[in-house]
């Protein structure tokens, strides 16, 4: 009881902290039950498989597309993205976590196969037990767990999109034998894909006169191969203890080819207006992890867990650039390479203090050791045959501490209160240049409160202490070079050492609405938040030698504001003989301000300000059929990077059908449709100052995607 007080004496006048991992316990949600979600303290979505692979997504960013709140950063569909972003915030403002532990830098959600993915877990504020790294929330992905009973299940896919072929296998392998279960999924991919954009350059004097317009289309054909394997053991010790065995085997292959033929109608053609670039990836990621769950007695039990994980990816890419004047074309190529090594720790001492009362606290620390190399060779008129290597050694090292109190007052009114210190180091040797050392450390305190109201309501309220820290590729003071057009809205980058960590305060609030006793999964939701940041990192753009470029600095605060609505019915829980039709819908509306831009659309990190889902799901009596789909859309809008920088983006719709028939249950058959409006997506960025003016424009073409799975349990 002591430590409660003085939790609850560190929490209270800063307002703020958070509830541990342990308020998701390991189970499997279905899609219509919405009881843990309804009892926990912290405001949680919890989505399960089933859910997951419904509509017959190959990626897991399509998956969670459809959620409140969510919306995925990139192109339009049929393109590379794969980014998740919450409160229509990316590039770190939203922690992304597979199984509990934070991902590396350049992790997308396409590269997991959603059928390794046992559930997904969406927090909207911070918690104790993970980082406070997640100013918009964050995203816990969690793998496949041992099974407690025998699942034999092979699915086999072939999808189509423009010309291109798809193919999948998976395989579901688990039971039980005495004590030990196991689990073994796996999955062998094929994709391909084709992408149009349409880029039109045009500059304008001071008196607003046309001085260039250029036409610049480019072509891109990519093929992607992967492996993913992930396989579970699970050991039940004596008593109520247990260790399990977790580890996830990714193997891919990546290759493009890009093309642009470009014409200069007025102002004359780029340093290389005829181009075509080749790439190619091979990478490979291993991560494996142990967990121990021992019970102490007297309601006291620790958890903890090892995990080590070993990344690799190497290169190639060849750019061949035609001058517009007689000559020899320029020949770029580059080899690069990253290989990283983390190691990461954690654990949990929880102790009941009687009913509804608990205390836990703990550690969470991983060094992470990364190495990039790039060989540059240049073949140009008067130009350097070898460039300078640029290569980098980086580690990074955290630690973090926790504790907190979860407490249910009354039966109707619970709490969760803690705090977390955290701090990191980066250091980095890099050739040619300055070594980076840089130290941080973050105090997160946070609160999380649930009332149950009288009926079916109820009201959530938490108080957040997060933070973002710059990138590595941020802090390392590298130039990243363009190969053609280098201008104010295509600069090139650098990093820049003296970067701090951006400190937001928040505050989230929602209403809950259980019709029906949330029967069926049946819900209405309301919710508001705000955060309060400070130390913002924009890009700061500038002249060098006569190139543009960008770096990143620390420039005042901002403001970010947003609600969410959802809605989920299924009308059979509304009333008896009611047709199998569930409904469910959401919206999202975000804002932000930024001190340091004059507005107006002074928005964040060119946040998202809209994002809606409108889906149904209906199974036929007659006939043991399925169907369903979901109409997605992201707003865009226009936002200003800087005072003579202004960003547009276009909006974009996806309606996705799909059409389950099960023979019987051991054989089903799912056809589905993605992206069938095939709607473009337009983007726009203008820079203007004193001496005038320059307008991008880029228009990227999306394709319609057919797909067909056999799903068979044997």
């Amino acid at each position: 009881m002591r430590l409660s007080i003085v939790l609850c004496s560190l929490a209270l006048p800063w307002t703020a902290h958070v509830r541990a991992v342990d308020v998701l316990p390991s189970v499997t949600v279905t899609a219509g039950k919405v009881d843990q979600r309804r009892s926990d303290t912290v405001a949680a979505i919890v989505v399960g498989h089933e859910e997951l692979i419904r509509q017959g997504e190959r990626t897991l960013s399509d998956a969670l597309k459809r959620l409140p709140g969510v919306t995925i950063g990139g192109t339009a569909s049929g393109t590379a993205g794969g980014q998740i972003q919450l409160r229509g915030l990316g590039q770190g403002y939203t922690l992304v976590m597979l199984d509990g532990v934070p991902v590396p830098p350049g992790f997308s959600l396409d590269s997991l196969d959603p059928e390794l993915v046992e559930r997904v877990e969406i927090m909207r504020a911070a918690t104790a037990q993970f980082s406070a790294q997640a100013i918009a929330g964050s995203v816990n992905i969690v793998l496949k767990k041992s099974g407690k009973r025998r699942e034999r299940t092979v699915k086999l896919g072939a999808s189509g999109s423009h010309g291109m072929p798809a193919g999948s296998a998976t395989v579901q392998w688990s039971d039980k034998d005495g004590d030990l279960s196991y689990a073994l999924a796996g999955t062998l991919a094929h994709t391909g894909r084709r992408g149009v954009l349409d880029e039109w350059n045009r500059a304008y004097d001071a008196a607003g006169s046309p001085t260039v317009l250029r036409h610049m289309p480019l072509t891109e054909r990519v093929t992607s191969d992967a492996f993913e394997l992930a396989p579970r053991l699970q050991w039940a010790l004596a008593g109520e203890d247990s260790l399990a065995w977790q580890s996830l085997v990714t193997l891919r292959r990546v290759a493009s080819r890009r093309q642009v033929v470009e014409t200069a109608y007025l102002g004359g053609h780029t340093d290389y207006p005829h181009n075509d670039a080749a790439f190619s990836q091979d990478s490979g990621t291993v991560r494996s992890d142990l967990h121990w769950l021992r019970k102490l007695g007297q309601g006291a039990s620790l958890d903890m867990k090892l995990g080590l994980d070993v990344n690799h990816r190497g290169s190639d890419y060849l750019f061949q650039g035609v001058s517009a004047a007689p000559g020899p074309a320029n020949v770029r190529r580059v080899d690069a390479g990253v290989d990283e090594l983390g190691a990461q720790t954690s654990g949990t001492y929880r102790r009941t203090l009687g009913a509804g009362h608990a205390l836990a606290a703990g550690w969470d620390a991983g060094h992470r050791r990364r190495a990039e190399f790039r060989r540059e060779r240049q073949l140009s008129p008067g130009g350097p045959p070898v460039l300078p290597d640029a290569d980098y050694a980086a580690t990074l090292r955290r630690l973090a501490l926790f504790a907190q109190d979860e407490w249910d007052i009354s039966a109707r009114w619970s709490l969760s209160l803690g705090l977390r210190w955290e701090t990191w180091r980066t250091a980095s040797a890099t050739g040619g240049a300055d070594a980076v050392d840089v130290r941080a450390q973050v105090w997160s305190p946070v609160l999380h409160s649930l009332w149950k109201l009288a009926g079916k309501d109820q009201v959530r309220l938490a108080v957040t202490r997060t933070y973002k820290a710059p990138q590595i590729f941020q802090l390392i003071p590298r130039p990243y070079l363009n190969d053609n057009g280098n201008s104010p809205a295509n600069p090139d980058n650098r990093g820049n050492p003296a970067l701090r960590p951006e400190l937001a305060w928040g505050l989230d609030a929602a209403y809950e609405y259980y019709p029906a006793g949330g029967a069926q999964g049946a819900m209405l939701g309301a919710s508001a938040s705000l955060r309060r940041i400070g130390d913002v990192m924009l890009d700061r753009l500038y002249q060098d030698h006569g190139r543009w470029v960008a770096t990143p600095v620390n420039q005042g605060r901002a403001q970010v504001r947003g609600i969410e609505l959802e809605a989920k019915l299924p009308l059979a829980a509304l009333w008896a003989g009611a047709p199998a039709l569930d409904l469910r819908a959401n919206v999202a509306r975000n804002w932000s301000t930024l001190d340091a831009v004059a507005g107006p659309d002074n928005r964040l990190d060119g946040q998202l300000p809209w994002s809606a889902n409108l889906g149904a799901d209906y199974r036929l009596s007659s006939k043991p059929l399925t169907v369903g789909g979901n109409l997605h859309y992201q707003g865009g809008g226009r936002w200003r990077e800087s005072s003579q920088l202004l960003a547009w983006q276009g909006a974009r719709r996806e309606l996705d059908l799909y059409a389950l028939w099960k023979f019987s249950d051991q054989l089903r058959l799912r056809v589905s449709g993605a992206n069938l409006l095939r709607q473009p997506e337009r983007a726009r960025s203008l820079y203007a100052d004193g001496a005038g003016s320059l307008l991008r424009t880029v228009d990227t073409g999306s394709y319609r995607t057919l797909r067909v799975m056999l799903e068979g349990s044997l």
